[in-house]
């Protein structure tokens, strides 16, 4: 059978193509997570991690399933594979992306979808919005309605179709106008780590917000950085259309390992003392560290 008569069932909200950029040299993820012991840290493949089954299949009300936002991703991590092997390449090579229109466009839309694709991203948006009463209200009002038609709503699933499918519907809501207005008057920052001694990780739930020592030797404001590479992290600037690339020291690769551990249940990388030693101090809180 085709991919499309016989879609994959399981489906990674990390792809595995960011994935590999974090393994080490024998293609293989350290990781951890918050129901391991601390300093329990366990080793895998990529194809083992930040994975669910049917995770973007929408389900309809007579069983039938639909695959299609798994499609789209796919299609949008095979550009997005290119566009950071390509940013890999030219920081790597002490050179500075230089980003056409349609680079431009290609990373807001990444950069979009892949912060607010994940379960962990849904799950904290949810409690901002109050998703488990509108939930039970969308419940009682279908059944309301069975009831005043003179038929029963005795879908024992019902409840759990509409999570999932409101879900998946806020995962493949594209960004309004407003959002793309607003990224267009952003620019690139680029953090690099030149010594290969050490890494950034990565979380299940993508960004983190940090602070980065200014010239002044002031701190920022905490700023939001998502690790693309184990040595490559990248954000939005306020310099409009600008690309800059900035070298991260050891307290600031600490500092920024430290936020994506803090709001995570899963890390994972290359370094297995470096995932140990994070599963040893950071608490979880679920938040970004600031």
């Amino acid at each position: 059978m085709t991919r499309q008569n016989n879609p994959p069932k399981r489906h990674h909200f990390i792809p595995q193509m960011m994935l590999r950029h974090f393994a080490d040299d024998d293609e293989l993820l350290w990781f951890w997570r918050r129901d391991f012991q601390n300093g329990d840290i366990k080793k895998t493949n990529t194809q083992n991690l930040f994975v669910e089954k049917d995770l973007y299949t929408l389900v309809h009300y007579d069983g039938t399933k639909n695959s299609a936002l798994e499609g789209f991703f796919a299609r949008l991590e095979g550009a997005g594979a290119q566009f950071i092997n390509d940013l890999a390449t030219i920081i790597r090579g002490n050179g500075i992306p230089n980003l056409d229109k349609n680079a431009w466009n290609f990373w807001n839309h990444f950069f979009y979808y892949h912060l607010k694709r994940t379960p962990g991203a849904i799950a904290v948006f949810a409690q901002h919005v109050g998703f488990r009463v509108k939930v039970d209200e969308a419940v009682a009002t279908i059944k309301k309605i069975g009831a005043e038609e003179g038929r029963e709503t005795d879908d024992a699933n019902l409840e759990e179709r509409i999570v999932k499918n409101a879900v998946i519907m806020a995962q493949r809501a594209k960004p309004s106008a407003e959002v793309l207005e607003v990224f267009a008057k952003m620019g690139l920052a680029i953090y690099r780590i030149v010594d290969r001694n050490k890494s950034f990780v990565i979380g299940d739930i993508p960004g983190a917000t940090a602070r980065f020592r200014l010239p002044d030797n002031s701190m920022s404001r905490p700023t939001l950085f998502l690790p693309v590479t184990w040595d490559i992290a990248v954000g939005q600037s306020t310099r409009s259309k600008k690309v800059d690339v900035i070298t991260v020291d050891h307290e600031q690769i600490k500092r920024m390992n430290v936020a994506t551990t803090t709001r995570s249940t899963v890390i994972a990388g290359r370094s297995d003392a470096l995932i140990k030693t994070l599963s040893r101090r950071v608490i979880y809180t679920g938040v970004e560290a600031t």
